[in-house]
């Protein structure tokens, strides 16, 4: 199965940490161009001299909410290298807690970076993959987007990743027949530092009962999936949803 990405220019938001810097790793492993693009810049760039010798990698600083900025960073990226191969939206932020104690704030908020980033970073990079014939797409949803929030306490979460597979449908029509593919991954709980400190041993048994796989998702398999969505091993798959969630969706 051919993965690799040799010789294209990759961006990938939200590389700093967690999912984001791992698919940047992965992609640079796999012999891509990577830029990393973070809200915060100094770890963007931190994590991009980390890649060392294994594929050129830039870090930026670049908030998804600010479409003009954006739009900059992406021209210069083609400007640099002449195209922009793959695009990962992997910027995103969580919120939990009652839905009728959310704040206007709050929603305001997690739409902000969830669904209006991703609309920036689409909006920037289409139409250089059009005027090249080709690109990929592949944007980090949820098993929330399929579960009415996946638990309670989540249903303004899922409602911003439901919209993320929204746009991943009607994009892979709209850019289909430019040969830019558009797809999302969907995980489940995600075995970082953050959900290790947040769960007990008591409670993490309890979820656990909820995967048939009986363990957390990793970030090198939700890195796994974003990278062969981008690879030519899936050339014709285009507006799916994957999920990445160890049969959660099954049981």
């Amino acid at each position: 199965m051919d993965t690799r990405l040799d010789g294209r220019v990759v961006l990938v938001t939200g590389a700093a940490r967690g999912i984001g810097l791992r698919v940047a790793e992965y992609c640079a492993g796999h012999g891509a161009t990577v830029w990393l693009a973070d809200l915060d810049g100094d770890a963007a760039m931190r994590a991009a001299a980390a890649l060392g010798g294994r594929a050129g990698g830039v870090g930026l600083g670049l908030d998804v909410r600010d479409g003009a900025a954006v739009r900059q960073a992406v021209e210069r990226i083609v400007r640099e290298h002449g195209a922009i191969d793959a695009l990962f939206n992997s910027a995103g932020i969580l919120a939990q807690g009652p839905f009728e104690e959310t704040t206007p704030a709050a929603f305001d908020a997690l739409m902000a970076v969830n669904v209006t980033g991703v609309f920036h970073c689409v909006q920037a990079v289409a139409p250089c993959m059009k005027r090249q014939g080709r690109g990929t797409i592949v944007s980090v949803a949820s098993v929330s987007a399929m579960r009415g929030g996946g638990s309670v306490g989540n249903v303004w979460y899922g409602a911003s990743k439901a919209a993320v597979v929204a746009i991943t449908q009607g994009l892979a029509r709209e850019l289909g027949p430019f040969g830019v593919r558009v797809n999302a991954i969907a995980p489940a709980l995600v075995e970082t530092e953050m959900v290790r400190e947040a769960l007990t041993p008591e409670v993490r048994e309890r979820v656990l009962t909820r995967f048939p796989l009986r363990r957390l998702a990793t970030v090198d398999d939700v890195a796994r999936a974003a990278v062969f969505l981008a690879s030519d091993a899936a050339s014709f798959i285009t507006g799916e949803t994957l999920a990445v969630d160890g049969g959660f969706l099954k049981s």
